[in-house]
C-alpha cells in the first residue's frame, strides 16, 4: 500500500511540473507570427529550444493579425514578442504596442531598418518574387514579369496572401504601384490588381507554403526566400522569378511586446535572434541576413544573384506605416469585395 501510495503521489507530482508549453511555465516565450514554414521559424525555435529548453510554440498569425491581437490584449498581454514585416512593424510601434529593447548587436543594424529607441529592429529582409511550381503549369510558360501574370494562360492558378492578414500580401499590394511606376493615388497598383483578380485561384488567409510545393498553388506571390526553400529544401519543382519590372524589399522586424509576461526570457531569445548561430539558421530559408554572417558556401550559391534584384525599390517603412490603414481599406473595398 505504501508504495502503491507513493507511486501515485510521484505521478502528481509529473503532472503539476508544467510542460514546455504551459502558458505558466516560465522557460517559454510566446512569438506572434511565428510561421513554422516562413523564414525558417519552425528550424529556428527548434534550435533555440534545444539550446535553451524554452519552448516557442508556432503561431499561425500575420503580421496585421498579431498588430491586432496585441491591441485586442493590451490590458492583458498574452505575448512576449512579435515578427512582422517591416511597415506593419512600424506601424505598431506607432500604436504603442511594444516595449524599447535593444537587443545584442541592435548597433549594427542600419539606421533605416530599425527604430532607434528599439521599438522594434530588422532581422532579415526578403523581395516579393513570382513563385511557380513548373509542374503544376501543365506546360505553359513561366511567368517572367508582373504583366505575364495577367495573361489568360494562368486563369485560376495564382495566389497572393491576403494584404489585411499577412505582412508579405501588405508589402505586394502596397508595393506593386511602385514597381509600375505608379503615383501617390496608387490608381497603377489598384488598376493592377484589378486586372490580376480573374487570373486568382484565391487569396489567402493561411500560409500556402505547403499548398504551393504540392502542386495545389501554381502560382505564388511571396517573399523570394520561401521560394528558394521550397526549391532546395524541400526539393519541389520550383521556380523563383524576380519580375521583370522589379521588385520590392521587404524588412522583417521584431520587436519585444509592451507588457510581455515572460519578459527576461524573451530578451535572451531577441538577443540570440542576431547571433551568428540564429542569422544562420534564418538564413537557411534564403531570407537575406541583417547581420554580416558567414554563410557556407553552398549556400550562398542558391541565392538568387545579386544582380536579380537590381530593379528592386527599398521603400520607406514609415511610409508603408503612414498609409498602411488606408491601403488595405481601399483593397478590401475596390478588390475583395468583387473577387
Amino acid at each position: 500500500m505504501r508504495r502503491k501510495l507513493l507511486g501515485f503521489l510521484a505521478t502528481v507530482a509529473a503532472l503539476a511540473i508544467p510542460g514546455p508549453g504551459n502558458a505558466a511555465d516560465p522557460k517559454v516565450v510566446i512569438q506572434y507570427d511565428c510561421i513554422p514554414n516562413y523564414a525558417n521559424w519552425g528550424g529556428v525555435t527548434a534550435a533555440y529550444e534545444k539550446k535553451t529548453r524554452v519552448h516557442i510554440p508556432p503561431d499561425m498569425k500575420g503580421s496585421s493579425a498579431s498588430m491586432a491581437a496585441l491591441e485586442a490584449e493590451k490590458a492583458n498581454p498574452q505575448a512576449d514578442c512579435v515578427y512582422y514585416s517591416g511597415g506593419i512593424g512600424y506601424q505598431a510601434a506607432q500604436k504603442g504596442l511594444h516595449e524599447p529593447y535593444k537587443p545584442q548587436g541592435f548597433d549594427k543594424i542600419p539606421a533605416n531598418l530599425k527604430d532607434p529607441n528599439g521599438s522594434f529592429w530588422t532581422v532579415h529582409t526578403g523581395y516579393i518574387a513570382i513563385l511557380v511550381n513548373t509542374s503544376a503549369l501543365k506546360g505553359k510558360p513561366i511567368p517572367r514579369s508582373f504583366a505575364d501574370l495577367l495573361k489568360p494562360d494562368y486563369k485560376g492558378m495564382i495566389v497572393y496572401d491576403d494584404p489585411t492578414i499577412h505582412g508579405t500580401g501588405f508589402t505586394f499590394v502596397f508595393g506593386v504601384n511602385a514597381v509600375l511606376g505608379g503615383g501617390a493615388d496608387r490608381r497603377a497598383g489598384f488598376d493592377y490588381l484589378e486586372k490580376l483578380s480573374p487570373n486568382l485561384l484565391n487569396v489567402a488567409k493561411e500560409n500556402s507554403y505547403n499548398n504551393f510545393i504540392r502542386g495545389e498553388v501554381p502560382i505564388w506571390i511571396n517573399a523570394d526566400g520561401n521560394g528558394l526553400k521550397a526549391k532546395w529544401v524541400d526539393k519541389a519543382p520550383v521556380e523563383v522569378v524576380i519580375p521583370s519590372e522589379g521588385t520590392v524589399a521587404m524588412p522583417l522586424v521584431m520587436a519585444l511586446v509592451k507588457g510581455a509576461p515572460h519578459r527576461a526570457e524573451a530578451e535572451k531569445y531577441l538577443d540570440w535572434c542576431l547571433s551568428d548561430e540564429a542569422q544562420t539558421i534564418m538564413a537557411e530559408s534564403f531570407f537575406q541576413p541583417i547581420m554580416k554572417v558567414s554563410l557556407p558556401a553552398e549556400m550562398q550559391q542558391k541565392f538568387l544573384p545579386s544582380d536579380a534584384y537590381k530593379k528592386a525599390l527599398v521603400i520607406p517603412l514609415a511610409e508603408q506605416a503612414a498609409n498602411a490603414d488606408a491601403v488595405k481599406q481601399r483593397w478590401v473595398k475596390e478588390i475583395k469585395s468583387k473577387i
